[in-house]
């Protein structure tokens, strides 16, 4: 993820805007005449991905579908994955469409708008002005009068509910790092009964031994503000290596994948 300027606003922006190629400040007079129209390959724009930011409320449903693993243990953040040997996102179908069956993160529904903060904690709306569904001849306009459409509100709104719940979400990786809860660990993989293991990913997760030697009281203030079943959460995930290996073979068999790296 790199560091983007955001152009066009009155003070500097700046943020890790993961995807977002052009990230422009949405103002009426730079954006008045365009908006969102629908195109073909909706999500053809996340295929090379191999992990989404989500944040602790979306655990509990993406634990289901992807591994879920920390970046890193330097200001970690949750990740999904949703790719294993190779740049390739296994959710993405080849006509661009995302798997029906699977969850997607918020961060990718979103997309192409998103919050950005300035230095005085004010907050803004970006988009990506080279994202494929922003058009001049839109579909659902950006505005409507001097104020946004109701569609492209529920946009933000929306925008606005995942910021929030990134800021507790940050917390809540500050908290398990300081815990001392994180550990290095290694997803493998053996195709063949006997044969050479290979290895999947090297990623940080929750160390849930590392549990027993939290005291009682904090473990009393983890379950009661929630963070208890996030931790379970991610842990739990990790039975999705397995899972992500296999979506890895059959695309593969389907002639839609590319080998393995």
């Amino acid at each position: 993820m790199s560091e983007e300027e955001v152009i066009g606003a009155e003070a500097p922006f700046k943020g890790k805007m993961f995807l977002y190629e052009k990230p422009e400040l949405l103002t009426k007079e730079e954006h008045g005449g365009l908006g969102l129209s629908s195109v073909d390959r909706t999500y053809d724009f996340v295929k090379s991905i191999r992990a989404v930011p989500i944040v602790t409320a979306e655990v509990a449903t993406a634990q289901k579908h992807f591994p879920i693993v920390f970046a890193g243990f330097e200001n970690p953040t949750l990740l999904a994955v949703v790719g294993a040997f190779e740049d390739r996102n296994l959710f993405v179908n080849e006509d661009g469409t995302w798997d029906q069956n699977s969850y997607i993160p918020t961060y990718l529904r979103c997309y192409p708008f998103a919050f950005a903060t300035r230095s005085d904690d004010q907050f803004a709306v970006v988009i990506d002005r080279s994202a494929a569904s922003i058009s001049d001849t839109p579909e659902q306009p950006f505005f409507d009068g001097e104020g946004l459409s109701d569609a492209i509100q529920a946009r933000i709104d929306l925008c606005g509910r995942f910021d929030a719940e990134r800021r507790r979400t940050v917390q809540f990786c500050e908290r398990v790092n300081e815990l001392g809860l994180l550990s290095g660990q290694r997803a493998a993989h053996r195709p063949d009964p006997g044969g050479e293991e290979q290895l999947i990913a090297n990623y940080v997760a929750i160390d849930v031994r590392k549990l027993n030697d939290v005291d009682k009281d904090t473990l009393q203030e983890l379950h009661q503000d929630g963070s208890l079943s996030a931790i379970f959460g991610q842990v739990f995930s990790l039975e999705n290596w397995g899972r992500l290996v296999g979506r890895h073979t059959l695309m593969q068999k389907a002639g839609n994948g590319g080998n393995q790296a």
